[in-house]
């Protein structure tokens, strides 16, 4: 019988610790939805991405690259002088909006 490998035993990456891949549209999606619910009240205020990080528990550089994906998808601005902050643009609210309406 042949040793346990990834390969051959998926339950293995389970018991020795490997992290599973990240499914970076999951994430994404995941993200805006969060900011989308934060947003609602006040659509035109400006977020900070680690309270948004911390809503959805996305942390360090995996924060860092969802962010990067979704100002790169058009859905989200980053500011200027501060690119600590994250505002939804019309595109991020639509798809929020529409995900949130259909449950897709």
């Amino acid at each position: 019988m042949p040793l346990p490998t990834p390969k051959n035993d998926p339950p293995f990456a389970r018991r020795v610790g490997a992290m599973p891949k990240l499914d970076w549209v999951a994430l994404a999606t995941k993200f805006v939805m969060a900011l989308h619910d934060v947003s609602r009240r006040n659509p035109t205020s400006w977020r900070r991405i680690s309270a948004i990080g911390a809503r959805t528990g996305i942390k360090g550089a995996n924060l860092e690259r969802v962010v990067a994906v979704v100002v790169a998808a058009g859905l989200v601005e980053q500011r200027a002088d501060d690119p600590r902050f994250i505002i939804l643009t019309n595109r991020g609210w639509d798809l929020a909006s529409s995900v949130g309406r259909y449950g897709a």
